[in-house]
């Protein structure tokens, strides 16, 4: 499952509250990667931050980093930048956290997306 985030202003801070498929039964992975390219900046580790709670906030597992890919690293890389492990039950569908630009974006600021993906275990 995928849900896609706006970030439209350095610093801002994008709340996150949605639902998982009902059927779903475990989330054993996520990935959260910076969408787009942003033509003056260069690979950054430390672009973003983002907080997921599972299970009306009784599950914290993610708290992490979010970073940015130029068009080059991206060519040049064979891997899933940021994919986690996160092996959570669920009893609940909704999502809860946050997601905050850590204003790594020289000036003038580019709007971008953020797109988090859940790898579930369904029904």
């Amino acid at each position: 499952m995928t849900h896609i985030l706006e970030v439209g202003e350095p610093g801002a801070i994008v709340p996150l509250d949605f639902l998982l498929p009902s059927e779903a039964l475990e989330c054993f992975g996520l990935q959260a990667m910076v969408v787009g390219l942003i033509p003056s900046l260069e690979s950054v580790d430390d672009f973003g931050e983002y907080s997921i709670l599972f299970n009306g906030r009784q599950d914290h597992p993610v708290h992490h980093l979010v970073p940015y890919e130029s068009a080059q690293t991206r060519q040049a890389s064979s891997s899933r930048v940021g994919l986690l492990s996160v092996g959570v039950p669920i009893s609940m569908s909704q999502v809860e956290g946050f997601y905050r630009d850590l204003s790594r974006q020289p000036e003038p600021f580019v709007p971008y997306r953020v797109k988090l993906s859940f790898n579930l275990i369904v029904q």
